[in-house]
């Protein structure tokens, strides 16, 4: 069982990358579960420039550290991500990945389980939740739900009370839901279907050279 967790917040040492942590080292105590933990703020990521050249090339042109990323997503059974709220979204740190990730198009999370991670002080955790579940819904992911902790600025979310067992409970549920492949509810495989089927793939489809990268992703993962 391979693993990627991405700590999305600038705070390599902040209350996400605490939380995130103590998840791994509950899954690690697993049989046969592997880790690989990313804090993105340590990795050289460029922004987007919206040439859309990994559509017809499979990768982006862009010379930085993205595409090992996405390669050790492309080989793991699941992703977390976890996440601050910062002005009801996540950080720019974490959208500059996104962005680049090859998440929808190229249905990057496709048969994959996923999980999102949210810190917050006054709110906005619910809006995090919310763009991170849709990103692995339209993605193709398989979500295993999700984690919001409300919690004092700077302050250590492991010190506070019933929070080691809230996140060992979500920890066995990640880890059981993907040990007995648990399947995709229904409305996220319609919203999924809908999206690909009736939106993007019409539209991919108009231009095969553009999205000849995306086009061959689709025929491997049997989306057509």
């Amino acid at each position: 069982m391979k693993i990627v967790i991405i700590n999305g917040s600038p705070r390599k040492k902040g209350a996400t990358a605490k939380i995130l942590k103590r998840i791994q080292e509950i899954l690690e105590s697993k049989e046969g579960v592997t880790i690989t933990y990313y804090n993105l703020e340590e990795y050289t990521l460029l922004e987007c420039c919206g040439c859309l050249s990994c559509y017809s090339r499979g990768t982006c042109h862009l010379k930085d550290d993205l595409e090992s990323i996405n390669q050790k997503v492309a080989e793991s059974d699941a992703l977390l991500i976890g996440s601050p709220v910062y002005v009801s979204n996540v950080p720019g740190t974490l959208k500059k990945y996104i962005d680049r990730g090859h998440f929808v198009l190229e249905q990057s999370l496709y048969g994959k389980y996923a999980f999102a991670v949210s810190t917050y002080e006054i709110g906005g955790s619910s809006d995090v939740i919310s763009i991170l579940n849709k990103l692995f819904r339209i993605s193709g992911g398989i979500i295993l739900g999700s984690l919001q902790i409300k919690l004092p600025f700077n302050s250590d979310p492991l010190a506070l009370p019933g929070m080691e067992q809230k996140i060992e409970k979500a920890a066995n549920r990640i880890y059981t839901s993907i040990k007995k492949k648990k399947d995709m509810s229904l409305i996220d495989w319609l919203f999924n279907r809908i999206a690909i089927q009736n939106v993007i793939k019409p539209y991919v489809m108009k231009k095969p050279k553009q999205y000849k990268a995306v086009i061959e992703r689709w025929t491997k993962l049997k989306i057509i």
